[in-house]
């Protein structure tokens, strides 16, 4: 019997040839993700520093699930807020969840050696964007470009002619990739909420 190559890292163990034990749109849909899903899987564990990473002020910075940084005031004095939550995924990943939109640029993010994946998916207006990768402060195109990652999408075979098939390949690859599908306990585990400048 052949063996499956597996992915290491820490206490998670994924084949590579693994699949989400749950449809990974419906647990975005569970925490009241529909429309609109904006983040970056970013190679860097600690949430701090992924927070300084994106220029947000440690004093503002909020502990706290995902449903209570959704929840949270978005407005200011001064105007709107940009927040986005930033939690630990997995041994060596960190995922950070845009809550009102708009993704900063991912050069800082991935600046030392770190790797980002921006996934950016609007599915009330049919519209997503490529898995875009980013490493070392460099931008090489789509995670399809890098022959390193072929293994974790080659045998996939969702309807990507949809925008909600091509966003469950994304999050498929990209939990193969990281050691961890999106779950209920990933939602439900304490990070980090931030005002993104």
């Amino acid at each position: 019997m052949l063996a499956l190559p597996a992915l290491c890292l820490g206490s998670w163990m994924v084949p590579v040839s693994a699949f989400p034990p749950e449809n990974q749109l419906r647990v975005l849909a569970e925490h009241g993700i529909y429309d609109s899903f904006m983040a970056h899987w970013v190679s860097v564990e600690d949430v701090y520093e992924v927070a300084r990473r994106l220029d947000a002020d440690p004093e503002k910075a909020v502990r706290c699930d995902f449903h209570a940084a959704r929840s949270s005031e978005t407005r200011t004095r001064t105007g709107s807020r940009r927040r986005a939550w930033i939690a630990r995924l997995a041994a060596g990943w960190s995922l950070i969840v845009y809550l009102d939109g708009l993704m900063p640029d991912s050069d800082p993010l991935s600046l030392g050696g770190q790797r980002v994946f921006d996934v950016a998916c609007i599915t009330g207006l049919d519209e997503i964007d490529e898995l875009f990768y980013t490493h070392d402060g460099v931008s090489t195109g789509t995670l399809y470009d890098e022959e390193e990652y072929r293994v974790h999408w080659a045998d996939l075979t969702y309807d990507v002619s949809t925008t909600a098939g091509q966003l469950e390949e994304y999050l498929t690859v990209l939990g193969r990739v990281s050691g961890r599908f999106l779950d209920r306990d990933f939602f439900s585990s304490q990070g980090l909420m931030i005002d993104v400048k």
